[in-house]
C-alpha cells in the first residue's frame, strides 16, 4: 500500500539522502513530508559525491523506464565505488505498487484517501 511505502520512506529519510531525477519528483516527495531529498537535475554525475556530503546512505529512487533505469546503473556504480551505502528496495516496492514515475506518487496519493498524518 502506497501509505505503509511513503511512511517507511519518510522515516528512512531523516537520515539518509534520497536522490530524484528532476525537481517534480522532488517536489512529489516533499508534498509527503520526505526529507533529504536530491535531483540530478542540471548536475554532473561526477559531482554526486559533493553534493551528498554529510551522508554515508544514498536511497536511489530514479523513475521506471528505461531512462531511469540507465541513471540508476550510471549512479548506482559512482556511488558504491565512493563507498556510499545505496538502498534501493523502495524503488522496486514503486513497481509493485504500479508506479513508474515519482512524480505520480501525487495521484496515487490521493486516490487511496490521503492525506494522513505526517
Amino acid at each position: 500500500m502506497l501509505e505503509d511505502w511513503l511512511r517507511r520512506l519518510r522515516e528512512a529519510s531523516k537520515t539518509r539522502a534520497v536522490l530524484v531525477e528532476g525537481k517534480r519528483d522532488r517536489q512529489a516527495l516533499l508534498r509527503y513530508g520526505i526529507k533529504n531529498v536530491f535531483t540530478l537535475e542540471g548536475k554532473r554525475f561526477a559531482d554526486l559525491p559533493e553534493l551528498l556530503e554529510g551522508f554515508s546512505e544514498v536511497i536511489l529512487l530514479f523513475d521506471l523506464d528505461s531512462h531511469g533505469e540507465r541513471i540508476n546503473s550510471k549512479v548506482k556504480a559512482l556511488l558504491s565505488s565512493q563507498g556510499y551505502i545505496l538502498i534501493e528496495d523502495l524503488r522496486e516496492e514503486l513497481r509493485s505498487l504500479g508506479i513508474k514515475f515519482v512524480e505520480d506518487i501525487d495521484g496515487k496519493g490521493a486516490d487511496a484517501g490521503f492525506p494522513f498524518e505526517l
